[in-house]
């Protein structure tokens, strides 16, 4: 390992405001930048050859909401791409906690515990990039709702037939439940690692099914009460 050299610096940056996802908000909203503390360094590789980082820790804050969350945003030399043969150095954006842009803020407290638990447990492994544990909660998701409205058979398969047969879902949305069933089952069974794009969908299909079956019902009942 050749020399180290790092500098940092902090510093504010009231003109930048970018456009983030906010959970909160459950849409894009223009941010304001706190504070940001920036490191830059790099290293002598010998013979002349040098690796270079930047990374801003900076407190942003939602203009809307008001809601105070952390992300850094860091490029690394050695992470290079090109654009018409120039070479430019990609920023790798973090968020903390965690959001997935598209996934609602479900009035959870209406679900079955066990129900709930999973899910919360689910959104926030994608949330965080694990996507084999996400894969597998989707999964468990559909089997733990399959158990609380006692659906019938021997395994996951025959559970979401027995929800059509029932007229729970539509004989599309069986179809969809076994994809997801399909996809839980290789991250579980062979480790596989789904992409972000099929984890958000599937937890937007989730979330569809959740609200159809559980949320609305609820509301329903409060708004509408049964005056006999």
């Amino acid at each position: 390992m050749g020399e180290i050299t790092r500098t940092y610096k902090l510093s504010t940056d009231e003109e930048n405001k970018p456009r983030v996802y906010c959970k909160e908000c459950s849409g894009l909203t223009l941010h304001s930048i706190v504070s940001s503390f920036d490191e830059s360094g790099n290293e002598d590789c010998g013979g002349g050859h040098y690796v270079d980082w930047h990374c801003k820790n900076q407190t942003i804050q939602c203009l809307g909401c008001q809601t105070v969350s952390f992300r850094t945003v860091s490029t690394f030399s050695e992470d290079v791409e090109y654009n018409h043969d120039a070479p430019y150095y990609p920023e790798t954006i973090k968020y903390y906690p965690g959001r997935v842009e598209g996934v609602k803020s479900l009035e959870s407290h209406l679900l079955p515990y066990t129900v709930q638990q999973i899910y919360k447990e689910t959104v926030l492994s994608i949330e965080n990039d694990q996507f084999i544990l996400a894969g597998i909660g989707i999964r468990a998701i559909v089997e733990t709702i399959c158990k609380d409205l006692e659906a019938e058979g021997r395994d996951l398969y025959r559970k979401i037939n027995t929800l059509k047969t029932r007229s729970i879902v539509t004989k599309e949305g069986a179809d969809t439940l076994h994809k997801l069933r399909v996809l839980g089952n290789s991250a579980a069974h062979e480790v596989k690692a789904h992409d972000s794009r099929q984890l958000e969908l599937a937890l937007q299909i989730i979330e569809h099914m959740l609200e159809g079956t559980y949320i609305i019902p609820a509301r329903v009942e409060r708004v509408f009460p049964n005056d006999g």
